[in-house]
């Protein structure tokens, strides 16, 4: 039955890509600088959903059950722990733009992936299995224990998200998904010629997580991390047979309603699975936790005040229509950033444009982040809290729905 349901969800999400894609009526400039790196999302999708039932088929003729999974998942977060340190070294060398050491270690962090994804399938099992059990527990379940979309996730790299932005405002006007092999050079060259041939701002972005099934959730990142995306883009799977997921896309209302509750949800759901695989595995700290990407300790920076501040003064800026004073602003900001941990390595419209859609994160200046946690306080009960928020088809909807609990407590 578990496998019936994937397929049919395999299906719905295939026909609903098909059918955004067939609306299509002329090449933007993200579809067009886009077109030779584009991601076949898919392909990908029945590709990988093959391959997570080839793996269980040879799990169960060789003999390997829960405890082969459990040792899987140990070795494949210790081996993130590495992953997590090439990483930073490589957001460090694309941040301040040395091509050379970004391109190896871009060599050597493919090594170090192909590595972890031999171990891959059994830490995916386990965080399915635990996300699962946490669902359950919310009375999320359809039949009994059984959790409907099935937790699927595949631990890999995410493809690349191109965001375009007009450069006099902030508005994510334009967006493709990329493969993920893309080099610095081919991102900045899209970005450039973006830039130059449509004056507009663009960004070719390293993206967590995203909603295919089974969801793709970026490797490389501590385990706690890698739960709470997990979850995230599990709740985009549940919404999508519902009405809050249903009306995703009818505005951009909506679409931040969706992806704010997926961020603070996920990461509540994740931090209980989490705290159950650490418990349950006697998983090791440092491996559980992974590393700062760059090897130290983070600096006394507040990230999410600076980032604010950067935000709500390129606001002001633009409303001005002081565009390239509002760019050099950024990219003095930007310098900072790195200056203090944070290796960005590009700070524009569209990056304000893409991280603006997740309205609990600093890059954004939408009252929307505030609303969903006040509207969590109010319904104290996880699984209620979800199951209510999942049947607004509308912002105004929940917006009318949030003042009515306000007034009554």
């Amino acid at each position: 039955m578990r496998r019936a349901l994937k397929w049919l969800l395999v299906a719905a999400l295939g026909l609903s890509v098909l059918s955004i894609a067939s609306d299509a009526r002329h090449f933007n400039p993200a579809q067009r600088e886009g077109a030779p790196y584009l991601f076949n999302i898919t392909m990908w999708e029945v590709d990988n959903a093959l391959n997570k039932w080839v793996f269980k088929v040879k799990s169960a003729l060789s003999g390997d059950g829960e405890a082969g999974r459990e040792q899987d998942t140990r070795d494949y977060f210790a081996i993130n722990g590495e992953m997590a340190h090439v990483r930073g070294k490589l957001r460090y060398a694309s941040a301040l733009d040395l091509h050379d050491e970004t391109a190896k270690m871009q060599a050597l962090l493919n090594d170090t992936e192909a590595e972890a994804d031999e171990l891959s399938r059994g830490a995916e099992e386990t965080i399915e299995a635990y996300i699962s059990a946490v669902a359950v527990a919310e009375g999320l379940g359809m039949f009994g224990e059984v959790v409907f979309p099935p937790v699927d996730v595949r631990l890999t790299q995410p493809p690349k998200l191109l965001i375009v932005s007009p450069r006099e405002r902030i508005d994510r006007k334009h967006d493709a998904l990329l493969r993920p092999d893309m080099n610095l050079s081919e991102r900045e060259a899209v970005e450039y010629r973006i830039l130059r041939e449509d004056n507009l701002s663009a960004l070719v972005e390293d993206i967590g997580g995203l909603a295919t099934y089974p969801a793709s959730v970026a490797n490389g990142h501590p385990m706690r991390w890698t739960v709470q995306a997990s979850a995230h883009e599990w709740l985009h799977h549940y919404f999508f047979f519902k009405p809050l997921g249903r009306h995703m896309f009818d505005n951009d209302d909506m679409f931040q309603l969706n992806e704010t509750i997926a961020n603070i949800v996920g990461k509540e759901i994740g931090n209980r699975a989490f705290d159950a695989m650490e418990r349950d595995l006697s998983m090791e700290k440092k491996a559980s936790m992974g590393a700062v990407s760059n090897g130290d300790e983070p600096p006394p920076f507040d990230f999410a005040t600076e980032m604010r501040e950067t935000r709500l003064t390129v606001d002001e800026m633009l409303a001005e229509g002081r565009i390239e004073d509002a760019e050099e602003y950024m990219e003095e900001r930007r310098q900072l950033f790195v200056e203090s941990g944070y290796p960005i390595r590009k700070l524009n419209q569209a990056y304000f444009a893409f991280y603006g859609t997740y309205a609990d994160l600093p890059a954004s200046v939408s009252p929307m982040g505030d609303q969903v946690k006040r509207f969590r306080e109010l319904v104290p009960d996880l699984g209620e809290f979800i199951l209510t928020v999942s049947e607004f088809s509308s912002y105004d909807e929940f917006v009318r729905s949030l003042g009515e609990l306000d007034a009554g407590n």
